[in-house]
């Protein structure tokens, strides 16, 4: 089984430099999302006996490799990665600018992300543990420690291993009590490389053709589906409801640009945490989180 996934994510990777050379936009966009797509049912097939936690880390493994894949082919054009480095892209890092990895620096500051991230790891981690020891099972109680130990504390000191090596990565994470709206919080606090893939494979190309809002929608509905195959398909259970969150917030996106003004940091972060638990459907906090949380108890 773990063949299987490790193959597939192999797969994922290697299909980047070979999508290169489709040199019509529209097909080499086709041929990756048809791969993806066939990855992530083998995947599915693959795992179809197992837990749900291990489902969801292989289904995502999968869908991660793939979209490397997909991202590299969208960005290359005329540049290219040497191979290290793609492969440093590819498996080291979990964001998705390819252009960090092009030409390496001298004298990047990463001390700073080490120590912080090494302290939001234990944080986070002795959060989980207090939530696991005093049996608390709401979904944000849950998330928050599990996300500071891991978003903002790993993968920071993911960040300072990088740029100690050259590579001028950014925090992927960056301070979310600083957004000021629903747009700010989706395009520059949260997740910056998801944003930036998702911007280049999904929200460009429908922009062009059917202009501004529609790209808008087209990313938010897009993560939806995406957050289907890694949240409702594990556990299958719940299917429609990350598709619901994300349009909601989409809509709110719009809203602000109709607007022309941000609806203000409490409202966003209201608007991210409140609704959770239709991001994070009943059966993936019990089989997922929950589960997460019970390497505590042993």
């Amino acid at each position: 089984m773990i063949g299987w996934i490790l193959g597939l994510v192999a797969a994922g990777i290697a299909s980047g430099p070979l999508l290169v050379r489709v040199k019509m936009a529209w097909l080499r966009r086709l041929l990756g999302w048809l791969l993806l797509g066939a990855a992530v049912w083998m995947a599915d097939r693959v795992l179809a006996e197992e837990e749900p936690l291990f489902r969801m880390i292989g289904i995502c493994c999968v869908l991660l490799g793939g979209m490397k894949g997909l991202v590299y082919a969208e960005w290359a054009g005329r540049r290219r990665l040497a191979l290290s480095r793609y492969l440093v892209f590819s498996i080291c890092w979990f964001g998705m600018d390819p252009e960090s990895f092009r030409v390496k620096r001298k004298g990047l500051s990463w001390k700073r992300d080490l120590f912080e991230g090494l302290a939001l790891m234990g944080t986070g981690t002795l959060g989980a543990w207090l939530v696991w020891w005093m049996g608390w099972r709401q979904i944000f109680v849950m998330f928050l420690p599990m996300s500071l130990g891991f978003h903002f504390g790993a993968l920071r000191v993911l960040k300072a291993g990088l740029r100690a090596a050259g590579y001028p990565v950014r925090t992927l994470f960056p301070n979310l009590l600083r957004a000021r709206g629903v747009a700010d919080f989706w395009s520059r606090r949260w997740n910056v490389g998801y944003s930036q893939m998702m911007q280049r494979l999904v929200g460009r190309p429908v922009e062009k053709l059917l202009g501004g809002s529609a790209g808008v929608m087209a990313v938010f509905v897009g993560s939806g589906l995406l957050h289907e195959l890694a949240i409702t398909l594990p556990v299958g259970s719940g299917f429609g409801m990350p598709t619901l969150f994300f349009s909601v917030h989409g809509l709110l996106t719009l809203l602000e640009k109709w607007a022309g003004r941000s609806l203000g940091k409490v409202p966003a972060l209201l608007a991210v945490a409140v609704p959770l638990g239709v991001l994070f459907p009943p059966a993936f906090q019990s089989e997922v989180i929950a589960k997460c949380l019970g390497v505590f108890g042993s």
